[in-house]
């Protein structure tokens, strides 16, 4: 699709493509599809993913960020899949470490 100038389209696809690949917990795919090109550079996290990334650099789980944000733990769950894409990492302890480097946490 990217090779059609059909960007949009791809984007849209990796991304239903690295969902799939985080439910399955398949980390060579998720690294295929964070090759460049594959997600928009620099997107910003929202000052609510912020804060689930801060409690869940805590360790907190997505049931403790909940309760802590007064927010249902379905919504911290889409938060932390929004992190994790925005990051490129795989997992919570990977969106930790990259966040850490890109001092979007203190510590």
């Amino acid at each position: 699709l990217r090779a059609a100038g059909r960007t949009g389209e791809a984007e849209a696809e990796a991304a239903r493509g690295a969902e799939v690949a985080r439910a399955l917990r398949a980390a060579p795919l998720l690294r295929e599809l964070r090759a460049p090109g594959t997600r928009p550079a620099g997107e910003a996290l929202t000052p609510r993913e912020g804060e689930v990334l801060e409690l869940v650099a805590l360790g907190r789980s997505n049931r403790e960020v909940a309760q802590a944000l007064s927010i249902s733990a379905k919504t911290v769950s889409v938060h932390v899949s929004n992190i994790l894409a925005k990051l490129g990492a795989a997992g919570r302890t990977e969106a930790v470490a990259v966040a850490r480097r890109r001092g979007l946490l203190d510590g």
